[in-house]
């Protein structure tokens, strides 16, 4: 899954264009004096309306939004882990010792129980990432490419926590720490 696809350099939305407007209205103020100072003026306005219009548009909100909620998937499995491992309640503490104790094991042997203790701390790191990233302005295909990326990471999670519960059950109580 390239976890780092959409995390690298940035965004990609150049500067360039914003530094040759930036000249040219330069350029318009020392040439035209007060005329100068009036259109450039007016070219900034309508360049950082643009601009603003661009990443404020009802498909980016939404984007976003959808992002934020494959995201709280991701959190709805975290939140589930941490009842397991810290409820005091009666249901999860014979669940995490009685039912499934290889599970709350970080060194148990079992595949399905070791790739769920992965992607957990992957999704730890994940939402650190993902929430920084959301507050840079992204171009529309960079939001469908996250939008995508979590809705896998959230899918994922889901799967392999279900998997791994069923795996420490069928370990049961007495299973072999390490093993």
């Amino acid at each position: 899954m390239g976890e780092q696809l959409p995390f690298a350099n940035g965004s990609r939305s150049s500067k360039l264009p914003l530094f040759v407007i930036g000249i040219c209205c330069l350029l318009l103020i020392l040439w035209l004096k007060l005329p100068g100072i009036l259109l450039a003026t007016i070219i900034a306005v309508a360049t950082f309306s643009v601009m603003r219009m661009r990443t404020s548009t009802p498909e980016v909100s939404s984007l976003r939004t959808s992002i934020r909620l494959s995201s709280e998937d991701i959190t709805d499995v975290q939140n589930e882990w941490q009842q397991f491992l810290n409820s005091p309640d009666a249901d999860a503490l014979a669940d995490r010792t009685m039912a499934r104790p290889a599970l709350a094991d970080p060194d148990c042997g079992d595949a399905a129980i070791e790739k769920f203790h992965y992607e957990i701390s992957n999704a730890n790191r994940f939402l650190g990432r993902l929430e920084a990233r959301l507050h840079q302005n992204l171009l529309v295909s960079e939001l469908e490419t996250l939008l995508k990326v979590t809705d896998e990471r959230a899918l994922e999670l889901r799967e392999t926590w279900l998997d791994a519960r069923k795996a420490a059950l069928k370990l049961g109580p007495n299973y072999k720490r390490g093993a």
